[in-house]
Parts: C-alpha cells; sequence; structure tokens
C-alpha cells in the first residue's frame, strides 16, 4: 500500500468512526477561551479552526501510517521467518504455523521409511537365484568346517590351476568322512581345457553348494603320497564361493581385492550363516559378471 493509498485510508477510518463530526468541531471551538476569540477577528479564528482540524487530521495520519509500517515490518519478519522455514524444512512458505508443523508431522513418517529403505541391506534370498537348499538341510553342518584358513587373493591366485564355471548336478555328505562331495557340469573353463564335462569333487568346507546353482570355482589337482593325482578340488574353502545370478551378476567374498577394486559401488549382500566359525556372512557383494574377466586377467599376470 502506498502512502497516498494509507493517508486516504485514514481519512476515510476517522471520517467512520466519528459519530457526530460537526457536534465534535463545536465541543471544540467552544472550549476556546472568550478573551482569545475576542482578541482574535473572525476570519482568523476560522482559519485557526480550519488550520487546527487539519493538523489533527495529519497527525492522526501519521499515527496510522507509522503504525501501517511497523505491522508491515511486522508482517515482513514473519514472511522472512516463514521463509526461512520454508527454505530449511521444504514446506510452503505461504502455510501458516499449524499447516507447517501438521504438513512436517504427516511427511516424518514418509521420510523414516525412505531412509530405512536406502539403509537396507541386500540379503541373499532377495537376489534372482534359485531358493532351494536342499544340499545343506541334508547335511550336518557340525562335522563342516571352514578350517581356520586366511583368504588372501595372491596365495588363492598362484595355487590355481583352473577356473571352472560349473552347475551343481547333486550334492550329498559321506556319513563316514562327513565330506561333501558334489557332482559337477562344467560349463566353462578359463585359462586351460579340460576333456571332461562332468566330475566329482569332495569339499570339507562348510559353504554348501547348491543343487542348480552356478558357481566360478578356482581348482587345482593335489598329488597323494604315492604321486598319483587325484581329483579336482577347491583352492580355498573358508570362504563363500563365487556365485552366478541368473540376471547376470556374480556374489563374491570381499577378499578378492582384485573384483573389489572394479567396482567401488559393487552392493553388499547380508548372506546365509554357516556356524559361529562364518566370517564372511556380512562380508559378500554382488556385482555384474563382466568383473570374471578382470579376477582372470590379474591370475594370468601370476602365473
Amino acid at each position: 500500500m502506498t502512502r497516498k493509498e494509507t493517508e486516504q485510508k485514514c481519512r476515510e477510518m476517522m471520517q467512520e468512526n466519528i459519530p457526530d463530526k460537526e457536534a465534535l468541531w463545536m465541543k471544540i471551538e467552544s472550549g476556546l477561551s472568550q478573551q482569545q476569540q475576542s482578541e482574535i477577528p473572525a476570519r482568523h479564528a476560522h482559519i485557526s479552526v480550519v488550520m487546527m482540524r487539519r493538523i489533527l487530521t495529519m497527525a492522526a495520519c501519521l499515527l496510522l501510517v507509522f503504525g501501517g509500517l511497523r505491522m508491515y515490518h511486522n508482517r515482513e519478519n514473519l514472511q522472512s521467518e516463514k521463509s526461512e522455514i520454508a527454505e530449511n524444512y521444504g514446506y510452503d512458505a505461504d502455510a501458516n504455523c499449524d499447516a507447517v508443523a501438521d504438513d512436517y508431522e504427516a511427511a516424518a513418517p514418509e521420510e523414516s521409511v525412505k531412509n530405512s529403505q536406502e539403509k537396507a541391506i541386500l540379503r541373499y534370498q532377495d537376489l534372482q537365484i534359485l531358493k532351494n537348499q536342499e544340499i545343506r538341510e541334508n547335511a550336518d553342518l557340525s562335522r563342516l568346517g571352514v578350517q581356520d584358513a586366511y583368504f588372501n587373493e595372491s596365495d588363492i591366485l598362484s595355487k590355481t590351476e583352473l577356473f571352472l564355471d560349473v552347475q551343481v548336478l547333486n550334492g550329498y555328505q559321506n556319513q563316514e568322512t562327513g565330506e561333501m562331495q558334489y557332482i559337477l557340469k562344467i560349463l566353462d573353463v578359463y585359462g586351460g581345457d579340460l576333456e571332461i564335462s562332468e566330475f566329482v569333487m569332495t569339499s570339507r568346507s562348510a559353504y554348501v553348494l547348491e543343487k542348480d546353482h552356478e558357481y566360478v570355482i578356482p581348482v587345482y589337482q593335489d598329488s597323494g603320497n604315492s604321486g598319483a593325482q587325484r581329483n579336482w578340488s577347491l583352492v580355498y574353502e573358508c570362504a563363500p564361493q563365487i556365485e552366478k545370478t541368473q540376471d547376470h551378476q556374480i556374489i563374491f567374498p570381499n577378499g578378492w581385492q582384485s573384483v573389489m577394486q572394479s567396482d567401488p559401488d559393487a552392493e553388499p549382500v547380508l548372506y546365509d550363516s554357516y556356524g559361529k566359525d562364518d566370517y564372511f556372512y556380512d562380508r559378500m557383494y554382488l556385482t555384474g559378471d563382466t568383473a570374471i574377466e578382470i579376477l582372470i586377467q590379474t591370475w594370468q599376470k601370476n602365473l
């Protein structure tokens, strides 16, 4: 509102609030002393009354103007505070305080749900894999273990003779020795050739391989005291083997540093626990299966 508009508003308000304007001015004029009226000519007295009216009107207008400016200043401060709230909390600056508080309380549960979803860790069961646990459920895990071995990528790669992409056709536990025996189908061979399409592998690892699941395993052939060659065996049994998902990703333990370095954004996966000696159930990660090529390249450099 401009100053001119404010003054006009003041005049209108004053005129509306005075019940009998003529009676008011007559009262003011009658209050003047008779002596002053006799000394002042009629024309000057009339001018003084007119001037008095103007002065009173201007004084009232000025009071209202100052009051209006103060209200405007307070309103600007309130608007500034509301704008600050809007900037900090993302609410409508034109809403009143009660509405802002209601909006904040209403939005808080949604924000909490959003944060909890962002912080939720991906679980092994949530991945695109078969959900069967036939081999594990039929195995006595107390007869298996992780051999207290330390996972070291360099040592594992130096011992590895081949990397095999395999599918588990079946598996069972030897009741006499407690060892797991797996029938594996070879889908691919990295670093060499094999003339066989299937083979039997023995393992004492508590990280049981599951039927119909696909794994990428490092293997070697060990020789007995007599020098005779034995079957292919896992290079390491102290951690889960690299497993492929149905949507072309791999689950791997963080001990594979070359894979971790190739994808700093690999997603953590909460794995199934295999007992009190399990170290890797919360140290598994998910990334694209092209990371296998990085691992093979690292291995071939160490040959």
